[in-house]
């Protein structure tokens, strides 16, 4: 069975207590003898994935456990591969050796491409030809045969960490990417990193001053004692400051009926604190980079909040 990551995700319900969607996928998948090839965790959501049993897995790659990975337990969770661009797995343009520089620069021109793989099939990447190393060659000599203009291609597999591939796109501006079978599948650029890592960092400068303006709420309204009480009864944690503090010890002062009732906000304390709950499974996401995909309008829901803790943070005596 085939289908895109997302569409196999929505088959469960994105709440989770406890456990990420991811775990519980894994799970489940797991109790059924199922995995996924590729693996799902490492490609990105409109990557087409393909359910298949753990028997024929081992029958078609001749070892236990694959490219499917499904072993939640015992595979430790990774951030951000290769896989999980959208450009790493979704084909890649190429010409042949035996091309012309004609049909080279007309593909370029045609795609908006700086470079262009030079394959002899899916597995086998010759090398790639890039503006650059065709007018490198020209300028050498004007009759050059296009085999001169080819150089050297970089590599990383799909379910590589992106960061171990940081230093080749800081140096090359891009690599080309192998699937599950080892074909060259797609092409990751420096844009595309840069698009991912903005992608993330939005959500994770709303969370920081979330984290900021619900720590600022609380020390101005509740004493230390007030909120160790709920927090540290135990002394184990050794809460020694409002510093000390994180988005949980928040969600457990605010849903307090008593220290909820001493803000004086005319909101209902069950949907604010349900909000806030939502948010730090989020925050916990974002913080560890974890690939799984965000909530909808999360970002419009952080903001939301801001804007919520800002107008109604005036209503508190200090």
């Amino acid at each position: 069975m085939e289908m895109a990551v997302r569409d196999l995700l929505a088959r469960w319900d994105a709440k989770a207590d406890g456990t990420t969607l991811y775990q519980r996928v894994d799970a489940d998948l797991a109790n059924h003898g199922l995995t996924s090839s590729p693996n799902y965790r490492k490609v990105s959501m409109d990557t087409v994935v393909r359910l298949i049993t753990l028997v024929l897995d081992v029958a078609a790659t001749g070892q236990g456990s694959a490219d499917g990975d499904s072993d939640g337990e015992t595979e430790l969770d990774v951030g951000l591969t290769v896989g999980n661009l959208p450009s790493a797995l979704s084909g890649v343009v190429s010409v042949p050796p035996t091309a012309t520089f004609d049909e080279a620069i007309t593909e370029m021109m045609l795609n908006g491409y700086s470079q262009l793989a030079v394959l002899s099939g899916a597995h086998t990447l010759r090398g790639v030809v890039t503006w650059q190393s065709i007018a490198y060659a020209r300028h050498a000599n004007p009759n050059a045969k296009f085999a001169e203009a080819i150089i050297p291609a970089h590599e990383a597999r799909y379910d590589q960490e992106l960061v171990e591939v940081l230093p080749d796109l800081e140096t090359w501006d891009f690599v080309f990417v192998r699937d599950e079978k080892n074909a060259v599948a797609g092409i990751v650029t420096t844009a595309d990193v840069v698009r991912k890592y903005r992608e993330l960092s939005t959500p994770f400068i709303l969370i920081g001053e979330l984290d900021q303006v619900l720590r600022q709420l609380v020390s101005r309204t509740f004493s230390l004692e007030d909120v160790t009480s709920l927090c540290d009864a135990d002394g184990s944690r050794s809460v020694r400051s409002f510093d000390d503090l994180d988005i949980g010890d928040y969600q457990r002062v605010l849903e307090n009926p008593d220290r909820w009732a001493k803000l004086g906000w005319p909101l209902d304390r069950s949907t604010f604190v349900k909000r806030l709950d939502e948010l730090r499974l989020i925050r916990n996401n974002v913080m560890h980079f974890n690939p799984e995909p965000l909530p909808a309008n999360t970002v419009e829901r952080i903001r939301y909040i801001l804007k919520l803790l800002r107008d109604f943070g005036t209503l508190v005596t200090p």
